[in-house]
Protein backbone atom coordinates (compact mmCIF):
# COMPACT_ATOMS: atom_id res chain seq x y z
CA UNK A 1 0.00 0.00 0.00
CA UNK A 2 2.72 2.42 0.89
CA UNK A 3 4.36 2.00 -2.72
CA UNK A 4 1.71 2.59 -4.32
CA UNK A 5 0.33 5.77 -1.90
CA UNK A 6 4.07 7.85 -2.47
CA UNK A 7 4.00 8.36 -5.97
CA UNK A 8 0.11 9.57 -5.83
CA UNK A 9 1.27 11.77 -3.32
CA UNK A 10 4.40 12.80 -5.12
CA UNK A 11 1.61 13.58 -8.25
CA UNK A 12 -0.39 15.26 -5.80
CA UNK A 13 1.86 18.06 -4.54
CA UNK A 14 3.67 18.04 -7.73
CA UNK A 15 0.38 18.71 -9.74
CA UNK A 16 -1.16 21.45 -6.79
CA UNK A 17 2.02 23.54 -7.13
CA UNK A 18 1.76 23.89 -10.56
CA UNK A 19 -1.98 25.19 -10.55
CA UNK A 20 -0.95 27.61 -8.21
CA UNK A 21 1.84 28.69 -9.87
CA UNK A 22 1.18 32.69 -11.74
CA UNK A 23 2.89 33.90 -14.63
CA UNK A 24 3.02 37.15 -15.95
CA UNK A 25 0.40 36.39 -18.30
CA UNK A 26 -2.02 34.94 -15.49
CA UNK A 27 -0.92 37.93 -13.70
CA UNK A 28 -2.31 40.44 -16.66
CA UNK A 29 -5.94 38.42 -16.45
CA UNK A 30 -8.51 40.99 -14.54
CA UNK A 31 -9.24 44.47 -14.18
CA UNK A 32 -6.86 47.22 -14.18
CA UNK A 33 -7.71 50.90 -13.33
CA UNK A 34 -5.08 53.11 -14.98
CA UNK A 35 -3.68 55.90 -12.77
CA UNK A 36 -0.93 57.17 -14.61
CA UNK A 37 0.42 58.15 -18.41
CA UNK A 38 3.90 59.71 -18.85
CA UNK A 39 4.35 60.79 -21.93
CA UNK A 40 4.42 64.15 -24.05
CA UNK A 41 1.36 64.99 -23.16
CA UNK A 42 -0.86 67.88 -21.09
CA UNK A 43 -0.71 66.01 -16.96
CA UNK A 44 -3.76 64.41 -16.26
CA UNK A 45 -5.18 63.71 -12.65
CA UNK A 46 -6.34 60.11 -13.19
CA UNK A 47 -8.59 58.94 -10.33
CA UNK A 48 -9.70 54.95 -9.98
CA UNK A 49 -12.34 53.80 -11.77
CA UNK A 50 -12.44 56.42 -14.94
CA UNK A 51 -10.38 54.48 -17.14
CA UNK A 52 -10.39 50.75 -16.66
CA UNK A 53 -9.10 47.87 -18.65
CA UNK A 54 -10.46 44.69 -18.38
CA UNK A 55 -7.78 41.85 -19.83
CA UNK A 56 -9.21 38.17 -20.75
CA UNK A 57 -5.77 36.08 -21.31
CA UNK A 58 -8.50 33.12 -22.26
CA UNK A 59 -10.35 34.96 -25.39
CA UNK A 60 -7.60 37.52 -25.57
CA UNK A 61 -8.94 40.44 -25.52
CA UNK A 62 -9.24 43.40 -23.50
CA UNK A 63 -12.45 45.47 -22.63
CA UNK A 64 -11.39 49.35 -21.89
CA UNK A 65 -14.14 51.49 -20.39
CA UNK A 66 -13.02 55.38 -20.50
CA UNK A 67 -14.82 58.28 -18.65
CA UNK A 68 -16.51 60.08 -21.39
CA UNK A 69 -15.44 63.78 -19.81
CA UNK A 70 -11.40 62.58 -19.98
CA UNK A 71 -9.20 63.95 -22.87
CA UNK A 72 -6.77 61.66 -22.95
CA UNK A 73 -7.61 58.21 -24.20
CA UNK A 74 -5.16 56.02 -25.34
CA UNK A 75 -7.67 53.38 -26.66
CA UNK A 76 -11.27 54.64 -27.03
CA UNK A 77 -14.03 52.97 -25.10
CA UNK A 78 -14.59 49.54 -26.64
CA UNK A 79 -13.35 45.57 -26.75
CA UNK A 80 -9.77 45.04 -28.31
CA UNK A 81 -8.27 41.99 -29.65
CA UNK A 82 -4.54 41.38 -28.19
CA UNK A 83 -1.38 38.97 -28.91
CA UNK A 84 0.93 38.15 -25.62
CA UNK A 85 4.38 37.00 -25.97
CA UNK A 86 6.96 36.79 -23.00
CA UNK A 87 6.86 40.56 -22.96
CA UNK A 88 4.87 42.28 -25.26
CA UNK A 89 1.41 42.68 -25.70
CA UNK A 90 -0.04 44.13 -29.33
CA UNK A 91 -3.03 45.84 -29.23
CA UNK A 92 -4.44 47.30 -32.56
CA UNK A 93 -0.94 46.39 -34.61
CA UNK A 94 1.12 48.45 -31.79
CA UNK A 95 3.56 46.20 -30.01
CA UNK A 96 3.77 47.36 -26.21
CA UNK A 97 5.97 46.42 -23.76
CA UNK A 98 4.53 45.19 -20.25
CA UNK A 99 6.00 44.21 -17.09
CA UNK A 100 5.08 44.26 -13.59
CA UNK A 101 6.48 45.88 -10.38
CA UNK A 102 5.01 44.79 -6.94
CA UNK A 103 1.47 44.92 -8.05
CA UNK A 104 1.31 47.65 -10.40
CA UNK A 105 1.24 46.74 -14.28
CA UNK A 106 3.04 48.82 -16.95
CA UNK A 107 2.41 49.33 -20.38
CA UNK A 108 4.92 51.20 -22.74
CA UNK A 109 5.54 52.14 -25.75
CA UNK A 110 8.94 53.05 -26.47
CA UNK A 111 8.77 55.75 -23.50
CA UNK A 112 12.82 56.69 -24.31
CA UNK A 113 11.81 58.69 -27.26
CA UNK A 114 8.42 60.04 -25.52
CA UNK A 115 5.99 57.02 -26.20
CA UNK A 116 3.47 56.18 -23.54
CA UNK A 117 4.01 54.69 -20.30
CA UNK A 118 0.88 53.61 -18.58
CA UNK A 119 0.66 52.65 -15.06
CA UNK A 120 -1.93 50.31 -13.90
CA UNK A 121 -3.06 49.02 -10.29
CA UNK A 122 -5.49 46.01 -9.77
CA UNK A 123 -9.17 47.11 -9.03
Amino acid sequence: MKKIFLPILVLMVFFSCKEDDTSETNSLQGRWNLINVTCECPPVDFQIGEHVWTFNVVDNNVRVVNNPDEDLQILETGNYDFSLTDNTITILSVPYDYFFEGETLFITDQPEVDGPALEFVRN
